[in-house]
């Protein structure tokens, strides 16, 4: 099973490039290439981090990994299409906003840590890492954070927006539950001998409301 997994996510992600590509009207300014892979990149992203709270085993590992890289390769994707395509590279970035631009920032930020986490998973490297490599992967809660920043702050062409951020919305709760969760039971642990719940109890509202300001009173997701 653990070696069927991570071919089978690969193949997937390969024939949902072509299907965004293959649906596409291909028309100026990419908007259909840009929406669809930004969504794939934040869906594999997702999932990447759903592995870690419900799987710990090998095959969890071997899909995390998996997951891993499938996002990088639609955050490439989303980026040369939303850059150059969308933007107009950097002779089209001076007819945008500054706010845009430090939207662009975060994202690019984003894009570098998860190709940097993507080259830092390779098998080699993970041996000459040792025991650096899993505080080095902790970086992808960064990456994740600088994309909600840029997926809330940019604009974006959808219909049924609203829809969609609600959507969101509620599966960013469970998967920040989740992490709080085992982070709680990270910190309860001896000596530390917090509290049992604290983190969660004090963290998920407060995460909650900063997610449903950013999602629903940011007026930024859409002309």
């Amino acid at each position: 099973m653990k070696h069927r997994v991570a071919p089978a996510i690969y193949a997937c992600s390969l024939l949902l490039s072509g299907a965004v590509l293959l649906a596409s009207p291909h028309t100026l300014p990419a908007f259909h290439e840009t929406q669809w892979y930004a969504g794939l990149a934040f869906a594999f992203l997702y999932l990447t981090l759903l592995v870690g709270p419900l799987a710990s085993h090998a095959t969890g590992r071997e899909a995390r990994r998996a997951l891993g890289l499938s996002t990088c390769y639609f955050a490439l994707l989303h980026s040369y299409f939303g850059f150059y395509r969308f933007v107009g590279g950097l002779d089209g970035l001076r007819y945008w906003s500054r706010y845009f631009a430090w939207s662009l920032f975060a994202g690019l930020l984003a894009l570098v840590l998860l190709c940097a986490l993507a080259i830092a998973s390779l098998p080699w490297l993970v041996r000459r890492m040792g025991r650096y490599w899993k505080p080095t992967q902790r970086l992808l809660y960064v990456a994740a954070i600088l994309t909600v920043i840029h997926g809330v702050t940019v604009t974006i062409h959808l219909p049924h927006l609203r829809a969609i951020l609600i959507v969101t919305y509620g599966f960013l709760v469970v998967l920040v539950a989740l992490e709080l969760r085992r982070l709680d039971r990270y910190v309860t642990r001896p000596p530390r001998g917090l509290p049992a719940h604290l983190v969660t109890l004090v963290g998920l509202p407060a995460l909650s409301v900063l997610l449903f300001w950013a999602f629903f009173f940011l007026d930024h997701h859409a002309h």
